[in-house]
């Protein structure tokens, strides 16, 4: 379980935002909820805290950063996979509703990182 507020967060970006606001199919919520469960657990491996200890605050552009690097040096994923997940993490950064007051300024860092070929 992660702290209440992240929880309501990702609750509602996954409820209101992917299956009402977007209508996407169940395959690309799971997809979403893949890349949100390893990234998650990869922010509080990174932080050394539990992750129902993990704050939004925690969720930086830096720690994407090493989140997409680790999927390739650790996890050996493919750059197309890695690619997937950076757009469902812009699309998370993106969502407005319930988002904390830094959240724009961390939306506005990962937008511009780039896919690789």
């Amino acid at each position: 379980m992660i702290s209440p507020i992240l929880g309501q967060l990702v609750f509602s970006f996954f409820e209101d935002h992917l299956k009402c606001q977007k209508g996407l199919r169940p395959a690309s919520i799971k997809s979403y909820r893949d890349t949100m469960k390893l990234f998650l657990q990869f922010a509080a491996a990174d932080t050394r805290k539990k992750l129902s200890r993990l704050s939004i605050a925690e969720l930086t552009c830096e720690r994407v950063l090493s989140f997409l690097k680790a999927l390739e040096e650790k996890r050996k994923n493919h750059s197309r996979t890695r690619n997937q997940r950076l757009a469902a993490l812009r699309t998370f950064f993106e969502y407005p509703a319930h988002g904390p007051p830094e959240a724009p300024k961390e939306a506005a860092l990962v937008a511009p990182i780039p896919t690789k070929r």
